[in-house]
């Protein structure tokens, strides 16, 4: 006999392909909440955000700092808030784009709500950086004149904001537009501008530009009985990614940011909720679910599904290598009669010794049954695995149990009965040391 040990044809191409899928489906999930979580920080490092100017004015010394919600913020300790808009429509639901042109003449990047963004302003010190690009110009990095936002649209941003009638877009006729700005030191810089988005409105007094076309203003907040102000910038490209390189406008905004904000805290806002608080209001807040939930939003979501995913692996496959044994099925009825039907034939037809080889098999499937369980019986149930399996693990009992293999094996099918049932009751003497292992040397010999 041999000592190979024979697996059931096709099992491991099964557990390989399913393996396989199993890793294909984590790669595609990671994958898909990776891509969500990664939307705002491909807004913020793409030419429309604003991670430039918050690494500019770090390195002139201010405390600036990017901000996407989660936790309260203290507004007597911010000196300004920049808050970059990029919904033209804040009294609509964005309807997401349903192709490659659609998205790329999206004009509005994600919701945000227009009570939020007033209560903001009314609290602390702000700077609305309004829109003015379409995605198209996030996607493919082209600042072409036809994927600029509609200024009608800006226009109705601009009334909400400040209140009234009377805001009005102007789009400049050259391409390069370069306004004079005298910082409070009295520096004189020329901020330059692509394509530039100019406005005008009614109770606005100029900072960069005149009272018929500016680009950043001091405006009045709509509804507000102590006419409190926020600083309006209608042209991102003065701070953004973009066009921060451009002529003196990293410095100029480095002088407009340093006279509205010393000396507190610069945060560029990006989140879609107001966070801020009152000093007393935070010393008074107690914890809630919220502050958990902030442990599995982005980007620990992708670290919690990681682990969810291989713990359901390990169980699965603790399950299936260690799990209780599956209840033995019973036999029904034909089958019975048919295995009683087989062996009277081959006792009637004096076929003694193929009755005993068909037992020997019979007697081994049990074996292996009762030691490995279903999921690995069939596998080894074979005499050659059997017998690699004994080589291994009861080393004395492999040459007996070789030994009456062979015997079985070798009976000639017209054995007479006495020779069938000594073959048998000596195999029957070795499983019975293997399953309890208590068998003595001697014995099996």
């Amino acid at each position: 006999m041999t000592d190979t040990t024979q697996g059931e044809p096709g099992s491991q191409g099964i557990g390989g392909k399913t393996i396989l899928l199993g890793i294909v489906a984590i790669t595609i999930l990671a994958a898909t909440v990776y891509a969500i979580s990664q939307r705002k920080p491909e807004l913020r490092n793409s030419p429309v955000g604003l991670d430039g100017v918050r690494i500019w004015l770090s390195a002139q010394g201010n405390d600036a700092q990017s901000f996407f919600g989660g936790w309260p913020l203290v507004a007597e300790e911010i000196g300004l808030l920049i808050v970059p808009i990029y919904d033209t429509a804040l009294d609509e639901e964005r309807i997401p784009p349903a192709t490659k042109e659609a998205l790329i003449g999206q004009q509005d990047e994600y919701d945000l709500d227009l009570w939020t963004i007033q209560s903001k302003m009314e609290r602390v010190p702000a700077l609305i950086v309004l829109p003015k690009w379409r995605s198209g110009m996030r996607l493919t990095r082209i600042a072409h004149p036809i994927l600029r936002a509609d200024t009608q649209r800006i226009a109705r941003l601009g009334d909400d904001l400040i209140g009234g009638d009377g805001f009005e877009i102007k789009n400049a006729t050259r391409p390069f537009l370069e306004l004079g700005y005298v910082s409070p030191e009295g520096a004189r810089r020329r901020a330059t501008i692509y394509a530039a988005q100019l406005f005008t409105a009614p109770g606005c007094r100029p900072i960069i530009g005149d009272e018929d076309a500016m680009i950043l203003g001091e405006c009045p907040i709509a509804e507000t009985g102590d006419q409190r102000t926020a600083y309006v910038l209608s042209d991102p490209d003065l701070l953004n990614n973009h066009g921060l390189t451009l002529g003196d406008n990293a410095f100029i905004i480095r002088d407009v940011v340093a006279d509205i904000a010393r000396p507190g805290r610069i945060l560029v806002d990006y989140s879609e909720s107001n966070w801020l608080v009152s000093d007393a209001q935070r010393s008074m807040r107690e914890r809630s679910w919220s502050d958990l939930l902030r442990f599995f939003s982005p980007p620990f979501t992708l670290i919690w599904v990681g682990l969810a995913i291989a713990f359901a692996l390990l169980l699965w496959r603790a399950g299936v290598r260690f799990g209780p044994l599956a209840p033995a099925p019973g036999m029904g009825a034909s089958k019975t009669m048919a295995i009683a039907a087989r062996a009277r034939l081959m006792l009637l037809s004096g076929r003694d010794g193929a009755l005993a080889e068909d037992y020997m098999r019979a007697r081994l499937a049990a074996t292996a049954t009762q030691l490995f369980g279903h999921a690995h019986a069939r596998q080894l149930a074979h005499p050659d695995a059997f017998l690699a399996y004994t080589k291994r693990r009861h080393p004395r009992l492999a040459r007996p149990l070789a030994e009456r293999l062979n015997t079985i094996e070798a009976l000639p099918a017209g054995a007479t009965e006495r020779h069938a049932l000594a073959a048998i009751n000596d195999l029957d003497d070795v499983l019975e040391q293997i399953t309890d292992d208590t068998g003595g040397t001697k014995r099996a010999s």
